[in-house]
């Protein structure tokens, strides 16, 4: 089996230790550990799992490292990034511990997913808080003015936007 990471659709940035993905169709960011951005970087439809096992940890046990990929090709599709869904049967977390042992347990991948909002959803869901202010007094949202809202009765009014 040669695993194909999704590409279409997909807003990259690659950071020190992880790799920032966001789905923009979806509305969802992923983070991905060096484990999982490792995989994902390169299931590219050429390599087998084992050959990804190599990449990720040369020095270790082939099965081990097989079941480290195993686990982290099963989060990477259960988060939709990988193509034609589940690309291996994952193992539990705790039976991937076990076949890679203790001290390998720092190369399990994370795979830690978000709803974003769209833009129209994170400015209606900005909420400012007019209590204790002066009738007239421009409304903000963390710090940033919105747009000509101002304070009435302790609420902010509609303002021009």
């Amino acid at each position: 089996m040669k695993p194909v990471a999704r590409r279409d659709g997909l807003l990259i940035r690659e950071l020190k230790d992880e790799m920032l993905v966001y789905a923009r169709d979806e509305h969802r960011a992923h983070c991905l550990n060096r484990t999982a951005a490792t995989v994902f970087r390169n299931a590219d439809g050429t390599r087998t799992v084992s050959d990804l096992a190599l990449l990720l940890a040369p020095q270790s046990d082939l099965p081990a490292a097989e079941a480290v990929v195993g686990e982290t090709l099963a989060r990477l599709a259960e988060a939709g990034l990988l193509q034609g869904g589940p690309a291996a049967a994952g193992w539990s977390r705790r039976e991937v511990v076990r076949r890679v042992g203790i001290g390998a347990a720092i190369l399990l991948p994370a795979v830690a997913s978000v709803v974003a909002p769209t833009p129209a959803e994170a400015a209606v869901t900005c909420v400012s808080d007019c209590s204790q202010q002066k009738d007239g007094t421009a409304c903000n949202c963390y710090g940033e003015p919105i747009c000509d809202a101002t304070c009435i009765s302790g609420s902010c009014s509609a303002g021009g936007c």
